[in-house]
C-alpha cells in the first residue's frame, strides 16, 4: 500500500536496491536543501530541462540527516571511482574491471577467458589481462603483460594483508612514514605555492594604498579626472586578479595541508583487512585506485615482474 492505495505491482514493503541508491545520491538527505535544479526552457515554451550544478540554490543543514557525512563521502568515491567497469555477455563485471594499467604504456589491461574450458551454464574458471593496446595494435604497439586473474588476486591480496597489519601494530610508525613521504613529493610545490602567496599578500595592500593616492591626486588636482579613472580600472582589474589567484592558492595550499586527514582515513580503512581470506570487488573499489602491472622477466632463471598498488586516499607506498 503506498498513500492509502492498493499495490496493484506486487512490491514489497521493503526498500529495494534502486531506492537505496537514490536516497545515498540525494543530499536532502545529508541534511541539506538543494533547489533551483530544474527550470523551464523559456517563459513561452514551459518544457522542463536540468540547470547546470552551478545555479543550484544550496542551504546546508536545513534539518537533520539520514545519512552521515561519511557514508555521502564514500558514495561519491565510488561513484566517481575510475573502475566501474563494463559488464560482459553475462552481466558480470570482471574483478579488475577499470582498475589495471599496463605499466610500461599507460593503456587499460583487457580482460579475457577461456572459452574452450566453458561448462554448459557456468563461468570458465580460466581467466586474464592482457594490455590493450597489444590486444588491438600487436607487439608493434607493447608487449602482452599478461596476467592470470588468480595470481593477480594472491598479489593483491597478500598486499591488503600485510598494510593491514601495518596499520594495526605499527600504525604510528607507518603513519609517521607515510607523511613524510607525502610531504616530501609535495614539498616543493608547496613553497613554489606559498612564495605566490606571499608575494601577493604583498601587492594587495599596495594596491589600496595607489588607489587612495590616487583619489588624493585628483582631488588635488595633480592628475586629470580620465588619468584617475583609468588608473583606478587597472588597479581594480589588478586587485581581482590577484584576489581570484589569491583564492586558488589557498585552496591547493589547504588540500596540501589534508595529508594528515588522507592518511589517517587510509589506516582507518584498511585496518579492518587483517583476515581478509579472499577478494571481491567491493573491497577492491573501496581500497584501491589503479594497479600498475609490469612485464614479466628473467632473473637468475626465473621469472619476475612489477606491480605498483595505488591506494585510495594515499596513493602508491613506496617505503
Amino acid at each position: 500500500m503506498a498513500e492509502g492505495r492498493e499495490n496493484r505491482r506486487g512490491e514489497t514493503e521493503c526498500w529495494n536496491d534502486v531506492t537505496v541508491k537514490t536516497i545515498l545520491r540525494n543530499e536532502v538527505y545529508l541534511g541539506h536543501m538543494v533547489q533551483n535544479k530544474t527550470g523551464t526552457v523559456s517563459y513561452k515554451n514551459h518544457k522542463q530541462v536540468s540547470k547546470p550544478e552551478s545555479e543550484w540554490i544550496r542551504v546546508e543543514n536545513t534539518h537533520e540527516p539520514l545519512i552521515s557525512q561519511d557514508v555521502w563521502d564514500a558514495v561519491q568515491r565510488m561513484d566517481n571511482h575510475p573502475s566501474r567497469g563494463r559488464s560482459g555477455k553475462s552481466g558480470s563485471v570482471s574483478l579488475f574491471a577499470g582498475l589495471l594499467r599496463c605499466m610500461d604504456c599507460g593503456a587499460s589491461m583487457r580482460y579475457m577467458r577461456d572459452y574452450r574450458k566453458k561448462t554448459s551454464g557456468k563461468e570458465p574458471e580460466y581467466k586474464a589481462y592482457v594490455c590493450n593496446r597489444y590486444a588491438s595494435g600487436g607487439k608493434d604497439a607493447c608487449s602482452s603483460h599478461y596476467i592470470n586473474q588468480k595470481a593477480l588476486a594472491h598479489v593483491v591480496l597478500l598486499d591488503i594483508r600485510s598494510k593491514s597489519m601495518w596499520a594495526q601494530f605499527g600504525r604510528a610508525e607507518i603513519r609517521e612514514k607515510l607523511l613524510a613521504q607525502k610531504e616530501s613529493a609535495g614539498r616543493e610545490k608547496t613553497k613554489t605555492l606559498q612564495a605566490e602567496l606571499s608575494a601577493i599578500d604583498r601587492r594587495l595592500p599596495e594596491l589600496d594604498r595607489l588607489v587612495q593616492s590616487a583619489y588624493e591626486d585628483k582631488v588635488l588636482g595633480k592628475i586629470p579626472e580620465n588619468l584617475c579613472v583609468q588608473l583606478l580600472n587597472g588597479y581594480e582589474a589588478e586587485r581581482k586578479a590577484k584576489q581570484e589567484r589569491r583564492r586558488e592558492l589557498t585552496e591547493q595550499l589547504a588540500a596540501s595541508r589534508e595529508n594528515e586527514q588522507s592518511v589517517d582515513a587510509w589506516l582507518d580503512m584498511v585496518q579492518d583487512y587483517y583476515n581478509l581470506e579472499e577478494l571481491d570487488r567491493p573491497t577492491l573499489v573501496r581500497l584501491i585506485q589503479k594497479i600498475e602491472v609490469g612485464e614479466k622477466r628473467m632473473v637468475d632463471g626465473h621469472e619476475e615482474r612489477d606491480f605498483n598498488i595505488y591506494y585510495n586516499f594515499i596513493g602508491h607506498i613506496d617505503l
